[in-house]
């Protein structure tokens, strides 16, 4: 049995899946993340990445959403 790993979605690679686990931040960014549909208990899979902080992108219920990196780097996911 292998242990599931908890990144940050910045950190998570191109093309990898997993599932939200929490969102580290206010009620002001966790309310911004959940009017795009990133909750805890969603999974998402990480799309690109632009170089050196910029933007994420991540597919969630088959809508691709742009994220800025701050934010990406607050969103913890289980790696599946």
């Amino acid at each position: 049995m292998t242990d599931a790993r908890v990144v940050t979605a910045a950190r998570m690679s191109a093309g990898q899946t997993g599932v939200v686990a929490a969102i580290s931040g206010g009620h002001g960014l966790i309310g911004r993340l959940e009017a795009l549909g990133i909750r805890p208990g969603k999974k998402i899979r990480k799309v690109s990445s632009a170089f050196m902080r910029g933007p994420v992108v991540v597919q969630v219920d088959r809508c691709e959403i742009a994220v800025g990196f701050g934010m990406a780097q607050r969103i913890m996911v289980k790696i599946e």
